[in-house]
């Protein structure tokens, strides 16, 4: 996975006249946007490295990318994703995942008793969110230290019961 790319954000709206837009960040904290360096963006069908100035702006980010020189260029890529090498991000804490990682990783309980593969996650105010498939069923499981006891080789053993939604 060393060469894939990670989205790290997105492209909004113009801002002013010159070129400039409102990007959106997907990192935690949301200003890690900025540290990552280079910015590819998914256009035409692939990734294309650009070089990039961006910085803060009201509570939120705006950046130029080089060539774009008016606000119809810039409304152009709105919607485009932000993307860097995988390379490029810093090795998770112990006890830490990135969610890419997570993703298709087989799920089985604390008996060995698979409950399927995480399909995908997603954030709720509470916490984190395990959306477990398997040709039966779809389990929303919450990742949190009561509910998954380990991550290894490959796997997530949880503390949930194959009957259980």
């Amino acid at each position: 996975m060393a060469d894939s790319v990670v989205v790290i954000g997105m492209i909004g709206g113009p801002f002013g006249i010159s070129g400039w837009m409102h990007v959106r960040s997907f990192t935690e904290p949301a200003a890690n946007l900025l540290a990552y360096s280079p910015w590819q963006l998914w256009r035409r069908g692939g990734w294309a490295e650009v070089a990039v100035q961006a910085r803060p702006h009201r509570g939120g980010f705006v950046a130029r990318v080089d060539g774009i020189a008016d606000r119809d260029a810039a409304a152009a890529l709105r919607g485009a994703d932000i993307g860097i090498s995988a390379a490029a991000l810093p090795p998770p804490a112990p006890d830490e995942y990135y969610w890419r990682d997570l993703a298709g990783q087989r799920v089985v309980n604390t008996e060995g008793t698979p409950l399927g593969r995480v399909a995908r996650l997603f954030p709720t105010p509470a916490h984190d969110v395990l959306v477990v498939e398997d040709d039966d069923a779809e389990r929303l499981l919450p990742f949190v230290r009561e509910v998954v006891l380990a991550v290894r080789d490959g796997s997530i053993v949880v503390d949930w019961q194959p009957h259980w939604p």
